[in-house]
C-alpha cells in the first residue's frame, strides 16, 4: 500500500489532480541546505541505505531495448530436454528471446544450430572460447571463424573470450587480440553484437583487461550462486560490476545459475534456490534498470551420465519446484521474449541508479548536501541499495533539500520510493 510521506500534504490536492504523477516531469534540483540544518553522520551509521534513480539521457547499443529485459538459456546439456527448444519452452511455460552456443575459436560453424534458432524465432547467442588456452592468439583462426560468422547474415550475440578463473591471460596481448576480433567481425559479420565478459570473482580486473568502450558493443558478467550466499552477496557483486558500466554499455548476465545441488555437502538445497532465484529476478526488474540480457545456464554440471565431474547442479528442468519457480520468477512482462534487432543508435531516457545516495533514518529521508535530486529530465526514484561506510559525511533532511513543488511518493510494500515533480 502507498505511502506518501508528510512533505505531499504541503502540496494541494488540485495541483496533484492537474499535474497527475507521470514520471516526465520536469524535476527539482536539490538545493544547498545551510550546515547548521545538517544531520550528523554519526546518527545514521546504521540507517537503511537507498537507491537514487533518476532519468537522464543514454544512448542505446546494439540490440539494446529501450526497456526490459531479454531472458534465454544454455539447454545444450540437458539430458531432460537434450536442446529442444519447444521442449524447453514447454516446460517453462515461457518463451525466451535467445538460446546459448559454446564454440571454440576455429570450430566448425553450428549453422544447423543457428538455423533451428531462427526456425524458431530465437536469437543466437554464442559464447566464443580459446581452441587451445596454451596458444589462445591465434589470428589465422579469428579471421576465419569471423568470416564464417557472417556466412548466416542473422543478428547474434557474441560473447568472446570470458575473463575467468580458468582463463587468464597477458593483459596487453587480450586486448589486442579483443580488438582484433572486433575488427574482422565488424568487416565480416556486422550482424554481431559484441559482448566482452568477465566472471564475477575476476572482478578486480575489470579495468585491466577492458578493451575499451569503442571496441565493445555490451558487457557481461558470469555469476554462479550456491546455497552459502545470500542475496545481499549477489546484490554487492552485482553492483560492483553494474556500477562501472552501467552509464556507458548496456549489461548481460551472460551466464547465471543458482545451485540446489552441491556433493560438497550431497544436500538438496531446492527451497533456498527456490528463494535465491525469484530475489535474482525481482532484483534485475527493480534495481537494475540497464541490465538488459540474462543467459540462465540450465545444466547438472554433476551428471554421471555425461562424466562431468562437476559439484553444483543448475538444472531448471530436473526439479519440478525449481522449474516453477523459473517460470515465476521471468513470468513478468519486464523479460522480453524476443531481440529488438532495430533497437540502438538513439537517445532515450533511461533511469540511472546512484547507489547508497538517500538514507531512511528515524522517519525521514537524508541525502548528501551535493547530491542532484532529480537531474536534468524526468523525475527519480529511490529504491534500497546496499550499506556503505558514511566515514565524515554528513547528511541533509531530504524534506528541506527538495524544496516546494516536489514530493516524495512511497510503496514500502515494494520498497520503491519515488520523487516526483509538480512544477
Amino acid at each position: 500500500m502507498k505511502k506518501i510521506v508528510p512533505l505531499l500534504f504541503a502540496i494541494s490536492l488540485s495541483i496533484l489532480i492537474i499535474s497527475g504523477c507521470s514520471r516526465q516531469m520536469t524535476p527539482v534540483l536539490a538545493e544547498e541546505v545551510p550546515d547548521e540544518q545538517a544531520a550528523s553522520a554519526t546518527g545514521i551509521y546504521s540507517a537503511d541505505k537507498f537507491r537514487l534513480f533518476r532519468q537522464e539521457p543514454l544512448v542505446l547499443s546494439r540490440f539494446e531495448p529501450h526497456s526490459g529485459t531479454y531472458i534465454g538459456a544454455y539447454i545444450r546439456s540437458e539430458r531432460i530436454v537434450a536442446g529442444n527448444i519447444e521442449a524447453f519452452e514447454q516446460m517453462t511455460g515461457r518463451s525466451h528471446s535467445f538460446y546459448t552456443y559454446f564454440l571454440k575459436l576455429g570450430q566448425r560453424f553450428p549453422s544447423d544450430w543457428v538455423l533451428n534458432c531462427i526456425a524458431h524465432m530465437k536469437t543466437p547467442n554464442i559464447v566464443i572460447e580459446p581452441s587451445n588456452i596454451a596458444d589462445p592468439f591465434n589470428e589465422r583462426l579469428l579471421r576465419d571463424t569471423a568470416r564464417s560468422f557472417g556466412e548466416i547474415h542473422v543478428p547474434m550475440f557474441v560473447h568472446f573470450y570470458p575473463i575467468s578463473h580458468d582463463a587468464r591471460y597477458n593483459a596487453d596481448e587480450y586486448i589486442a587480440f579483443f580488438r582484433a576480433a572486433h575488427e574482422y567481425f565488424s568487416r565480416y559479420a556486422s550482424n554481431v553484437a559484441f559482448v566482452w565478459v568477465i566472471d564475477a570473482d575476476s572482478l578486480h580486473l575489470m579495468d585491466v583487461m577492458y578493451p575499451g568502450d569503442e571496441y565493445v558493443d555490451w558487457v557481461g558478467i558470469n555469476l554462479f550462486v550456491d546455497s552459502h550466499m545470500t542475496i545481499e552477496d549477489v546484490k554487492t557483486i552485482l553492483d560492483t560490476f553494474y556500477f562501472h558500466f552501467h552509464e556507458r554499455k548496456p549489461i548481460f548476465i551472460s551466464q547465471l545459475g543458482v545451485s540446489h545441488f552441491s556433493t560438497t555437502d550431497h544436500a538438496h538445497r531446492v527451497a533456498e534456490a527456490s528463494l535465491m532465484m525469484a530475489q535474482i529476478f525481482e532484483a534485475i526488474e527493480l534495481y537494475y534498470p540497464r541490465i538488459k540480457a540474462v543467459n540462465y545456464m540450465s545444466v547438472n554440471s554433476i551428471d554421471p551420465a555425461r562424466n562431468r565431474g562437476g559439484i553444483y547442479n543448475f538444472s531448471i528442468v530436473d526439479n519440478e519446484h525449481i522449474t516453477r519457480v523459473y517460470a515465476a520468477s521471468v513470468a513478468s512482462p519486464h523479460f522480453l521474449s524476443r531481440v529488438y534487432f532495430g533497437a540502438g543508435g538513439s537517445e532515450v531516457m533511461q533511469n540511472v541508479a546512484h547507489p547508497n545516495a538517500v538514507r531512511y533514518y528515524d522517519g525521514e529521508f537524508f541525502v548528501r548536501s551535493h547530491m542532484n535530486i532529480g537531474g536534468s529530465r524526468g523525475s527519480a526514484y529511490i529504491a534500497p541499495g546496499a550499506a556503505i561506510d558514511t566515514g565524515t559525511l554528513r547528511y541533509y533532511p531530504l524534506a528541506q533539500a527538495l524544496g516546494a513543488g516536489s514530493a516524495i511518493r512511497s510503496d514500502f510494500d515494494s520498497r520503491i520510493i519515488e520523487i516526483v515533480s509538480f512544477r
